[in-house]
């Protein structure tokens, strides 16, 4: 059972006790207390002397309505004010003033666990939120000092409860731009409790309610990521995205970071200061034109090759004399040009002037979004306590969405709780080692709980540490490739290093075995986008982002807590990432657990039930990753595309273990409209026959711009034997090679059953049938059989100095997939025949007069 399919269960269930309760409109004010029941698990309390309740949203809880529609009771025993939801029972002593552990309660028989909460009550088991930034962060430690990161709290704790005290923030005005305000009574009390037992992902949607969703970034954003910290000429922009193209490695976002701008004294190291009293250079809103003579045509070039481009802001500073747009921007805030302003994010009048002056002009030649990289003073001058980061992320964002067409973005730190609401995540300037990798997958997956689902990682590192030799500070490829294969199911794939030529990452600069492995771990982040973008939708909709910890769907599982290395990629992919070098034989040992269930190994090829740890060896180019059993999962039957270049053309990839259920979420891609109506859903859902497997695309459901009238489909069953008949919507399809539509063959190497449909309207539904024979062979794990094979017989021929011919059974052997390719009529015969050939390498070897040594690496090969 998935986590959405186990909040549908929760909700179920919910509904049945809500029924009992009478309807209530909230809130409820007893003296200068007042309670509103947000949702069944959310009642807000707020304590004011004055009785000056807030209504305006604040900056966490923007959206939290006045639950109305919520049914409550609420009653009056012996001084005692009652409100009971269908899960919580707040009791409140009336006429007693401020909150306290005396005189306020809320408890839950309901939930699992039971809870019973007062003021004063502290978690002991928070799961943890997220942190501002990475920056010089090693592992999970400052490198400075080696002090713990902080994650602080998020909104999760196995405690069953969280309380978030909204006291004295700040509040939104009715603006067209909401502005930042302070309240009118800054210290009166204002808290909001969630109470939810081990249903995390019933209060992640209860935040989502309250606070506002995670909003989904445009579909290019899941593309890949090209960023470097360098000074780029307008001639070496253009050839870094011919490269791509040379080498087939698809790329849908250029970064250029701040030398796109004029950096005055920037290099220089001296302690020099401009006139706002930072680094000279740091801030830049005009082109460098010995570097970009002419922008506008090159943006212009870019967005023909279909690439998104971003540029890097450092705006503190704000805008100095030295600017094109300084006297544009001076004359619209009326003010003298012989004094610069200083920079006031907080300041209407001064960030509007900003947008209309300088931002938006460069926004309308060709950028496509802000990387906002706020990495001065934290809180805002002229409002002490509202932070800088936050307020940035909320005004870029908001101003994108009201000005422009296209679907807003911007790209910065996390500003704090409620800042899931502005998308994507810089994590900063973390540190180049195996540590900060292995540190990465829980950092991303504990994010989720505060909603923010979207970081973006300098994937490979950043930099080395300070006190570092410098003659070693060079790619390390196995690291870098590791971290790569990360960032392919992590939820932006975005490279950056910082400005040392050492620091080469693209790809073609790499040996070839690498080069491969690198371009693979993008090739499989394109392939996944369909399923990536589905599951973004469901963190729109349900506030459990893509990437989430195991304890989601696991709760009552102690290991789900202690693995933390491991996470959910969507609802039904399982990733381990390979975060440890390998050993001398190449090989990277990794334990995983699997949760309870049904679980298909996608490296092996071998379905595996859960409640266990299994470990595997992982050659370079392989990812630990572990599919739902049965899980039907939605690829882009070309990943060598970016998602400008996108056909539409999908294929459905089915695992074994049994039938279940999907969909193919989709849209416009780049605009809004997907918050209203603007979109469609396909249905998926397998059937178990016998002897067979029946598939069901559904007829598309929704409708948005730009929407294609047909689709061609094609299928993968994974993992399968050879099969006597494929036939779709009843008419039975002919084997070929070609891959033409109306066709299936089965793929000797992975052995998958690869079925193209004809091209269909996507109004009508589809229906494909698979059977097998009675007598197939059982095929489980024969697809990483046949690897470790072929892998030991390369080896073997490496390292066979006096190697006069190879042994013709160990050929053959070698040759499995081959064979089962050439001759699909004898597929049961070539797999008896090689696990036949297989049970006697030994003796094939000892034959041929291999040395002892030889032999025993052969067989470490093959796992034995």
């Amino acid at each position: 059972m998935t986590v959405i399919r186990a909040a549908v269960v929760s909700t179920a269930l919910l509904l049945l006790a809500m029924l009992a309760l009478p309807a209530h409109a909230a809130p409820v004010v007893s003296g200068e207390a007042r309670f509103t029941v947000l949702t069944p698990r959310v009642i807000r309390m707020e304590y004011a002397p004055s009785t000056q309740f807030e209504d305006r949203p604040s900056l966490v809880f923007a959206t939290r309505g006045n639950g109305a529609d919520v049914p409550a009771s609420v009653s009056h025993d012996n001084g005692w004010l009652v409100i009971r939801t269908a899960l919580l029972t707040l009791r409140y002593k009336e006429g007693s003033g401020p909150f306290s552990a005396d005189n306020l309660s809320i408890a839950s028989k309901q939930l699992t666990p039971a809870l019973a909460w007062h003021p004063g009550l502290k978690e002991a088991h928070n799961l943890g939120g997220t942190a501002r930034t990475l920056d010089q962060v090693d592992g999970d430690r400052h490198a400075s000092d080696n002090t713990p990161l902080d994650l602080g709290d998020g909104l999760l704790s196995r405690d069953g409860w969280h309380l978030v005290d909204d006291t004295g923030s700040f509040v939104f005005g009715s603006e067209a731009l909401a502005w930042v305000h302070r309240r009118e009574c800054a210290t009166c009390t204002d808290w909001t409790f969630f109470g939810y037992g081990h249903d995390y992902v019933a209060a992640l949607g209860d935040f989502a309610q309250v606070a506002g969703r995670e909003p989904l970034p445009p579909r290019y954003a899941f593309g890949y990521w090209w960023s470097r910290y360098w000074n780029y000429s307008d001639s070496e922009v253009r050839q870094v995205a011919a490269d791509f193209a040379r080498y087939g490695i698809p790329l849908d976002v250029l970064v250029i970071d701040m030398d796109w701008h004029t950096t005055p004294g920037l290099s220089s190291g001296g302690n020099e200061r401009d006139v706002a009293g930072q680094t000279p250079g740091w801030t830049g809103f005009s082109w460098n034109r010995s570097l970009f003579p002419d922008p506008q045509r090159l943006l212009h070039w870019l967005g023909e090759q279909g690439l998104k481009v971003t540029l890097n802001l450092h705006p503190a500073s704000g805008v100095l004399p030295h600017e094109d747009a300084y006297a544009a921007f001076m004359a619209r805030m009326k003010a003298d040009p012989a004094h610069p302003l200083p920079f006031e994010a907080a300041d209407a009048a001064y960030m509007s002037a900003l947008f209309d002056t300088v931002l938006d002009p460069l926004h309308r030649m060709g950028v496509s979004f802000w990387w906002l990289d706020w990495q001065q003073w934290r809180e805002s001058k002229a409002m002490p306590g509202l932070s800088n980061t936050w307020w940035l992320n909320h005004v870029f964002f908001t101003r994108m969405q009201q000005t422009d067409s296209k679907r807003a973005l911007i790209y910065h730190r996390w500003g704090g709780l409620g800042n899931h609401r502005y998308q994507v995540g810089f994590s900063g300037d973390s540190i180049i080692s195996w540590a900060s990798l292995a540190f990465q997958p829980r950092f991303t997956a504990t994010a989720s709980n505060v909603l923010y689902g979207y970081w973006s990682h300098d994937l490979g590192g950043h930099t080395f540490r300070d006190e570092s030799d410098p003659a070693t500070r060079r790619i390390d490829p196995e690291l870098y490739l590791r971290w790569m294969q990360f960032g392919a199911y992590s939820p932006i794939m975005r490279t950056h290093t910082t400005k040392n030529p050492n620091l080469r990452k693209e790809p073609w600069r790499f040996a070839p075995a690498e080069f491969d492995a690198l371009r693979e771990s993008v090739l499989t982040r394109y392939r996944l986008l369909p399923y990536t973008y589905t599951m973004a939708r469901k963190a729109y909709d349900t506030g459990v982002s893509v990437v989430r910890p195991l304890y989601y769907a696991w709760p009552d599982d102690d290991r789900s807590y202690r693995s933390d290395g491991e996470y959910l990629f969507g609802d039904d992919l399982l990733v381990d990432p390979v975060t440890a070098a390998a050993g001398a034989d190449g090989f990277a040992v990794r334990e995983t657990w699997l949760p309870r269930g049904a679980w298909f190994d996608t490296v092996r090829g071998r379905s595996l039930q859960g409640e266990r740890t299994v470990q595997g060896r992982y050659r370079l180019d392989e990812t630990p990753v572990f599919a739902r059993a049965g899980a039907i999962v939605p690829t882009s039957a070309d990943p060598t595309v970016s998602v400008s270049h996108d056909t539409g053309a999908r294929t459905l990839r089915v695992y074994p273990g049994g039938q279940a259920t999907a969909e193919l979420y989709e849209d416009a891609g780049d605009d809004e409209a997907y918050r209203g109506s603007a979109f469609a859903r396909t249905a998926l859902a397998t059937q178990t026959l016998p002897h067979g497997m029946r598939l069901r695309i559904a007829a598309r459901d929704g409708s948005y711009p730009g929407m294609p009238a047909s689709r061609r489909w094609s299928v993968d069953f994974v993992a399968v034997a050879m099969p006597s008949r494929v036939t779709v919507d009843g008419v039975t399809l002919t084997r070929a090679d070609d891959g033409a539509p109306g066709t299936w063959r089965l793929r000797g190497r992975d052995l998958t059953l690869h079925v193209v449909l004809p091209e269909h309207a996507a109004a009508q539904p589809q229906v494909v049938e698979v059977t097998w024979p009675a007598d197939a062979p059982d095929v489980d794990g024969l697809v990483g059989q046949m690897r470790d094979v072929r892998e030991a017989v390369a080896w073997l021929k490496g390292h066979w100095v006096d190697f006069g011919g190879l042994p013709d059974e160990l050929s053959a052997a070698a040759q499995a997939d081959l064979l089962i390719d050439y001759h699909p009529d004898r597929f049961a015969a070539e797999v008896a025949a090689f696990r036949g050939r297989l049970a006697t390498l030994d003796a094939t070897l000892e034959a041929a007069h291999v040395a002892a040594d030889l032999r025993a690496g052969f067989r470490s090969r093959l796992g034995r």
